[in-house]
């Protein structure tokens, strides 16, 4: 139903569990069949922005968009 679903949640996970995302939340949008993931990541105190957004950027790379990454701010 969303592509590249598993591959996804399953690298933000680990990115949680080693300590550098405090929490993240992935939503879709598009039309049926052609849903694009959308991802906001919250860092852990003391992570700078631009490291995490660099980081899960190239995380995800090829899975989705950079320009449809965002972190939040507290």
């Amino acid at each position: 139903m969303y592509p590249n679903w598993n591959p996804i949640f399953e690298r933000l996970e680990t990115t949680k569990q080693f300590g550098l995302l405090a929490d993240y939340l992935v939503s879709w949008s598009g039309r049926s069949g052609r849903l694009s993931p959308k991802v906001t990541v919250w860092g852990r105190d003391g992570a700078p922005e631009d490291v995490v957004g660099h980081y899960v950027a190239q995380l995800l790379k090829g899975l989705v968009n950079e320009g449809r990454i965002f972190v939040a701010a507290d």
